[in-house]
């Protein structure tokens, strides 16, 4: 987006200024580098601007230095998932469902391999030699690797066909000559709730699968009994991940283990999914990430890895397959979608006094991240204010859509909907500045938020709404101004906030860096932190390096291969600068005291 963006405005405006880049890239909502590297690229490209470009920094944290894996990105010689396989591999395609809820027949593959020269073998359930299940949780393996009798979702896998691509490609779903038998889905929160229609699961017999729950002080009653108050119905769709890379890899079979090359946010996960589908121990699976392009939380979940497992493990061949776009917009997780009303009231001096929210989150037909949705929730729904009195109430509804997973803040942004339209309504009702209002209410060191937890080092809401005091007024005088010269084309400022917890909630949330030293002076990082284009990769060095006194540039790192990395835990919820960067610093000292124990 930003490479489109800036190729744009370059191809017609060789010489922009740096106001007429900031606007050319403004539309690419991206939350990675606030802009300002990105800017100073531009400018530097354009020939506006003539910048001395840092060499590779022999300091660490906190200097400007090159991304460790940043040129074979820029080249083109990065390797990602559909990129590399074995020469002798085969291809493998999945079969998906074109109906949301159905019962179904595979007739017997034999005539089918025979019909098409090249088509080696149709994979389904019974092929699974483990159990034929996945999911996030040690205790929910719901989803199947391919479907048994009936599917849940359109899109859902039903068998794998496997040989040399062109063969595979040119068999059509008419010509499995699968018998479907369609029924009633369930595809909204009212029937999922009301009973009409049978369980998505039978093992949730009210299509609940999980609920979330907060209270702190009464919030009924004290809503009640104000003057100054709002509320609101709000519901949000399915929303893509759209990462530019889709689904891919490789899997190959090595005696007894099975090796996996594929696109991912979490190896060690997916080592442990892939045994337990295989019936093997985890130490019998090696993942080797590739290079990822774009995840967002949608290469959390297992997609191409047990069906590429499977097929490698029982063909004793080297087996690939790349998703197309259709496929993968079919298959993969999505943001939740949401269906919220929410409460809140203030005194007449702006101060918050209670807010209550109730929200159901769609988890389509199995669970992935619904459970944790329904717990982040209830906890960031009354967002980065102080708040007496709260109640929260979510749930996680079973229906016949595509599973609902990691999106970016796990549900959190569609509350945030909620929480900041009520702000700009108890803002308006007591003719306070909406930025004000927001800054007189923001949580602060030393205070608890909703959950009891204790603000104990700093919060930063205060601050960052201080900063931008100056340029909200500025923005809302040139937007008045416009407005009263303009009948037809209007334009509005607004101001929203959103807070969000790192790491994991309510879980454990371990990573482990090891770093290590050879007799030529080579520093070596063994990250097991997955770098998905935040950077992780030069954040785990210049911090070690930071750590180890070393300059960074004596640093080489390995990344994500669970045969020679530890486990750094997944890469979500922002949490591996925080984490494993912490993983990485104490590794570095560990080094350091090594070092200087043996001098």
């Amino acid at each position: 987006g930003m490479l489109m963006a800036a190729q744009s405005l370059l191809n017609v405006k060789t010489n922009p200024s740096r106001k007429e880049v900031e606007d050319a890239l403004g539309g690419v909502l991206c939350r990675c580098t606030g802009y300002s590297k990105i800017v100073a690229a531009v400018l530097e490209a354009s020939g506006t601007e003539t910048q001395e470009l840092p060499a590779d920094a022999d300091s660490g944290f906190g200097s400007r230095t090159r991304k460790v894996d940043g040129e074979p990105k820029l080249v083109g010689t990065e390797i990602y998932g559909a990129d590399t396989a074995p020469d002798d591999s085969l291809w493998m395609r999945v079969v998906r469902s074109p109906h949301p809820r159905a019962t179904f027949v595979l007739p017997s593959p034999e005539k089918i391999i025979e019909e098409h020269p090249g088509l080696m073998r149709i994979l389904t359930w019974q092929d699974v030699p483990g159990n034929n299940g996945f999911g996030i949780y040690p205790h929910i393996k719901d989803q199947p690797v391919l479907a048994k009798d009936q599917v849940r979702y359109r899109g859902e896998a039903v068998a794998a066909l496997i040989g040399d691509r062109k063969s595979i490609e040119a068999v059509t779903d008419d010509d499995l000559r699968i018998e479907w038998h369609p029924q009633d889905a369930i595809e909204s929160y009212e029937s999922a709730l009301e009973g009409k229609v049978s369980p998505v699961q039978e093992i949730h017999e009210d299509n609940l699968l999980a609920q979330g729950f907060l209270k702190k002080g009464d919030a009924e009653s004290v809503y009640e009994q104000s003057l100054i108050k709002a509320q609101g119905t709000w519901e949000t769709s399915y929303v893509e991940h759209a990462y530019i890379e889709p689904e891919a890899g490789y899997a190959v079979k090595r005696g007894q283990r099975l090796e996996l090359f594929v696109s991912t946010q979490t190896p060690y996960m997916d080592r442990d999914e892939v045994a337990q589908v295989l019936g093997i121990g985890p130490d019998q699976v090696r993942i080797i990430p590739s290079a990822v392009g774009g995840g967002f939380g949608g290469k959390l979940d297992c997609s191409v890895q047990p069906l590429l497992a499977v097929a490698a493990w029982i063909l004793e061949k080297p087996i690939r397959c790349t998703f197309t776009r259709p496929e993968s917009l079919a298959s993969s997780t999505k943001r939740h979608p949401a269906k919220m009303k929410a409460s809140a009231s203030c005194d007449k001096d702006g101060s918050l006094t209670s807010l209550s929210f109730e929200g159901d989150f769609n988890t389509g037909a199995y669970a992935s991240w619904g459970p944790t949705v329904a717990d982040r929730v209830p906890i960031h729904c009354s967002g980065p204010y102080f708040v007496p009195n709260i109640l929260a109430k979510t749930r996680a509804l079973l229906t016949n859509g595509p599973p609902s997973g990691a999106f970016r803040g796990f549900g959190v942004p569609q509350s945030a909907i909620a929480h900041e339209a009520l702000m700009d309504s108890l803002a308006e009702q007591t003719r306070i500045d909406p930025l004000e209002f927001r800054l007189k209410n923001a949580l602060r060191k030393g205070q608890k938020t909703g959950s009891g937890q204790l603000l104990e080092n700093s919060v930063g809401q205060a601050e960052c709404l201080e900063a931008l005091q100056s340029r909200w007024q500025e923005w809302r005088k040139a937007s008045e101004e416009f407005n009263n010269h303009s009948e037809i084309i209007k334009r509005g400022v607004g101001i929203g906030c959103c807070w969000y917890g790192c790491g994991n909630t309510s879980m454990s949330n371990p990573s482990t860096m090891r770093v290590g030293i050879n007799s030529e002076g080579t520093v070596t990082l063994y990250n097991g932190a997955m770098d998905i284009g935040q950077g992780a990769n030069t954040i785990m060095i210049q911090i070690c390096a930071e750590a180890l006194g070393l300059p960074a540039s004596s640093f080489q790192f390995i990344m994500g291969d669970t045969d020679l990395t530890a486990d750094a835990g997944k890469t979500s919820a922002s949490r591996q600068a925080f984490v494993s960067g912490r993983a990485s610093q104490l590794a570095g000292e560990h080094l350091r005291t090594q070092i200087i124990h043996l001098a």
